[in-house]
């Protein structure tokens, strides 16, 4: 198997493009007991809707009422993935967030142009986005498209809020501070695995084929900044579900950098 690091032509792939494939991939026989515990979790979940489920890895019904398993805490904390992420934002990893985009045949609803540090009470604001796919992601099922450079200014830009139950998210990014046209799609295997950068603008179509494209989302961010529960709680007025709040942080690699992380009760590894 390849060794889970990036090549200095990924490094750089990262840094240009802000997000990577890495050559590196992980066993099958993870990504099938990562699609067997995604069927316990609907089965546990029938209540909800499959097109976005949050942060799976808590047991206790935390965000969207979701009752998840440990598994998914174990899966987001592979050697591999954390390996690499260590070379994109620093040895020291807290975990404070996973997802599950569940894509359904037919019906997978679209995820608008948006930057995902939009809605983080992170600061700074640097967060690495891990994204696993469960399926094969083709160029019909409704695949991820980065705006690539997006990502370089460092900055969040403005969004407004578009009504709509046929999105998973409703904060979409201004039209004029990117080109829909430059959009390069993440068409990948499941089994691969894609890096993506927190300031990055992308979005996804819906899913009108007659096959699911799920995906397992994880959100790492170095232990040098502070994940502010306060200010998640402000957020979560008008973002309930998230429970940004309450979430749970878990140090899966170094030391807490910041030093104020784990003053409430959370987990160090």
């Amino acid at each position: 198997m390849t060794e889970a690091r990036l090549s200095d032509a990924e490094l750089a792939q990262f840094q240009d493009k802000g997000w990577i494939v890495p050559t590196w991939e992980l066993p099958q026989e993870l990504i099938a007991e990562m699609r067997l515990e995604y069927q316990q979790l609907l089965d546990r979940n029938s209540h909800l809707q499959s097109d976005i489920m949050m942060a799976p890895h808590q047991t206790d019904g935390g965000s969207m009422g979701v009752i998840g398993s440990e598994k998914w805490l174990e899966f987001a904390s592979h050697p591999g993935l954390i390996s690499i992420a260590s070379q994109l934002i620093g040895e020291d990893i807290i975990l404070w967030g996973t997802t599950i985009f569940g894509k359904p045949a037919f019906s997978g609803k679209e995820t608008p142009w948006h930057q995902d540090g939009e809605y983080y009470p992170i600061k700074p604001l640097e967060v690495l986005t891990v994204w696993i796919p469960l399926d094969d992601v083709t160029p019909d099922n409704g695949p991820m498209q980065f705006i690539p450079g997006s990502h370089k200014a460092h900055k969040l830009f403005s969004h407004s809020w578009v009504e709509g139950d046929d999105k998973t998210i409703n904060l979409v990014t201004d039209a004029e501070h990117f080109d829909a046209a430059t959009a390069e799609p993440l068409i990948i295997r499941a089994g691969q695995v894609s890096f993506h950068d927190v300031y990055m603008i992308h979005g996804s179509t819906a899913n009108r084929t007659d096959k699911r494209r799920a995906a397992f989302i994880i959100r790492l961010m170095p232990a040098s900044s502070f994940y502010d529960h306060a200010l998640g709680a402000e957020i979560g007025k008008q973002h309930p579900k998230q429970g940004y709040g309450t979430r749970p942080l878990y140090l899966i690699n170094g030391t807490d950098r910041a030093g104020n992380n784990f003053t409430i009760g959370h987990h160090s590894a």
